[in-house]
């Protein structure tokens, strides 16, 4: 498969591997601060294979549950913070069985 061979997409290849329009993409750019592709010397847009999950999901939550922008956005960011305390709860479960080893 291409698309795991590949570190960046430009704008267009994005639009064409998930079926939307490049303007949406600059759009969605300022609207959800989760989506910031990287910038290459001539100023383009580089997208990241993360950068395109992130696409893919606000397109479903537009598309398929029906959300707003901001709905969308509070999703998205819900889902972040949701996964931060799984990582963070993780890393003291962990501290608390090394704890209980040493006792």
């Amino acid at each position: 498969m291409e698309s795991k061979t590949k570190l960046y997409y430009d704008t267009n290849e994005v639009a064409e591997l998930v079926g939307c329009e490049p303007s949406a993409l600059r759009f969605w750019e300022k609207k959800f601060p989760q989506l910031s592709p990287k910038r290459d010397a001539r100023n383009r847009r580089r997208y990241t294979e993360r950068d395109i999950e992130i696409v893919k999901k606000i397109m479903h939550q537009r598309d398929k549950q029906g959300r707003t922008l901001k709905g969308t956005r509070e999703q998205l960011r819900r889902k972040e913070e949701a996964q931060l305390l799984i990582q963070r709860l993780l890393r003291v479960r962990k501290f608390l069985v090394e704890i209980q080893e040493k006792l």
